[in-house]
C-alpha cells in the first residue's frame, strides 16, 4: 500500500507544556499530522503560545496544519468571530436585506485581514494551510424550495454581480447568482491559496459534504486551482445512521475521482465526536471504505473524540482507541 498519511485536528490547550502531553498522545495514536485550530481569539491573545505549540508539533515529526476555524464565521468552527461584532461592514447581506454574522468572502478587507492570517500562520511554523470548508451563509433548506433565503447580496457582491453579468443582482436564486457564488468562492480561494504557496506552504481544502447546495456543488473548480495541493471532505454520519460505508464511500469516490483528474491529494475526514456508545466500530468502517476507495490521506475531528466539548462521544476513550487501532492497522500494511 502507498503510504498512508493520518490525522487528527486539535483545539484543546493552549499551554505549551499541557499542549505537548497531548501531542505526544496523538503520536503514540499512530497520526503523522496535526490541524491546529487558529481563530482569531488564537492570532490575537494566543499567537507566541501557538508558535511554541506548532514548534513542538513539528519536534515530534508531525506535519503542522493550521485551520483558520470559524474566521469571519465563513469557515468550520465551533467559536465565535469578534470580526463580525466589530466590522460589521464586512458581513453578508441576505437577499432580503438582513445583516448576517458572517463576512462575505468578495469583501476586499475580509481578504485583506485572512491574508495577514496567512502570513502569522507561515510565521508560526505552518507546514500546510487548512481551508476549512469556505462557504456563504447557510440555510437550513439551502436549494431544496424554490426561490429559497440565500446570501450574499452586499454592495459588494451586487457590484461584481453587474460587472460580470451586465445587469443587477437579482433578489431570487437564479443560475447566475448560484453561477455567480460559486465563482466567488473559487476566487476566494485562490487568492489565499497563492498566498500562502508564495509563502512556501502547502494548501488542503475541505469541501462541504452536500451534494446539492447554492454555497458550491461544482467541486471541480476548487480542485483545478493550481495551488490547491489537497482536497478532501467530511461526510460525517448521523447518530445511528444505518448504512456508514455508502455515505462515506460515496463522498471518497468523488474525491477520489477529482485527486485523480487534478493530481491532487485525496482526503477524507472520519467522524470522532458525537458518536453514541455502541456505535465505535463506524469509524472502523468508515475508515475502511475510504481507504478502498483509494484514499491514502486520513483526518479525525478531534482528538479523544472531543472529550472536552459539549459535542463529546460518549466514549472518548473508546473513540480515541478505536480510532488509534485503525490508524495502526493501515500503516502496518505492506
Amino acid at each position: 500500500m502507498p503510504t498512508v498519511k493520518t490525522g487528527v485536528s486539535y483545539y484543546g490547550c493552549r499551554i505549551p507544556w499541557r499542549a505537548k502531553a497531548d501531542l505526544e498522545a496523538i503520536k503514540r495514536n499512530h497520526c503523522t499530522f496535526v490541524v491546529h485550530t487558529f481563530s482569531e481569539e488564537d492570532k490575537e491573545f494566543y499567537a507566541r503560545a501557538m508558535g511554541e505549540i506548532v514548534r513542538d508539533s513539528r519536534e515530534l515529526g508531525f506535519e503542522a496544519w493550521l485551520d483558520p476555524w470559524a474566521v469571519g464565521q465563513a469557515f468550520g468552527g465551533e467559536t465565535y468571530s469578534a470580526l463580525v461584532m466589530k466590522r460589521r461592514e464586512l458581513c453578508q447581506v441576505s437577499a432580503a436585506g438582513e445583516t448576517l454574522p458572517i463576512a462575505c468572502p468578495n469583501h476586499p478587507e475580509f481578504v485583506a485581514y485572512l491574508k495577514e492570517w496567512v502570513k502569522t500562520a507561515v510565521d508560526l511554523g505552518a507546514q500546510v494551510l487548512f481551508w476549512d470548508e469556505p462557504h456563504f451563509h447557510i440555510y437550513p433548506e439551502d436549494g431544496s424550495v424554490p426561490n429559497p433565503s440565500w446570501a450574499c447580496r452586499c454592495a459588494v457582491c451586487q457590484e461584481q454581480f453587474r460587472a460580470r453579468y451586465r445587469q443587477p443582482m437579482p433578489t431570487t436564486l437564479t443560475p447566475e447568482v448560484r453561477q455567480f457564488k460559486e465563482a466567488s468562492l473559487v476566487q476566494f480561494l485562490t487568492i489565499l491559496c497563492d498566498e500562502g504557496k508564495r509563502l512556501g506552504v502547502r494548501n488542503a481544502m475541505c469541501y462541504l459534504p452536500f451534494e446539492n447546495s447554492s454555497t458550491y456543488s461544482d467541486w471541480a473548480q476548487v480542485a483545478a486551482i493550481p495551488t490547491v495541493d489537497i482536497i478532501g471532505t467530511d461526510p460525517y454520519w448521523r447518530p445511528h445512521q444505518a448504512d456508514v460505508a455508502a455515505h462515506v464511500g460515496r463522498a471518497a469516490q468523488r474525491i477520489q475521482a477529482l485527486a485523480t483528474e487534478y493530481q491532487k491529494e485525496g482526503q477524507i475526514w472520519i467522524l470522532n465526536f458525537n458518536i453514541k456508545a455502541g456505535e465505535e466500530g463506524k469509524i472502523t468502517e468508515a475508515i475502511d471504505v475510504a481507504v478502498a476507495a483509494g484514499i491514502r490521506n486520513l483526518a479525525a475531528w478531534s482528538y479523544y473524540g472531543a472529550s472536552y466539548i459539549s459535542l463529546a462521544s460518549d466514549d472518548p476513550t473508546r473513540v480515541w482507541e478505536t480510532l488509534g487501532a485503525a490508524y495502526a492497522r493501515l500503516h502496518a500494511q505492506p
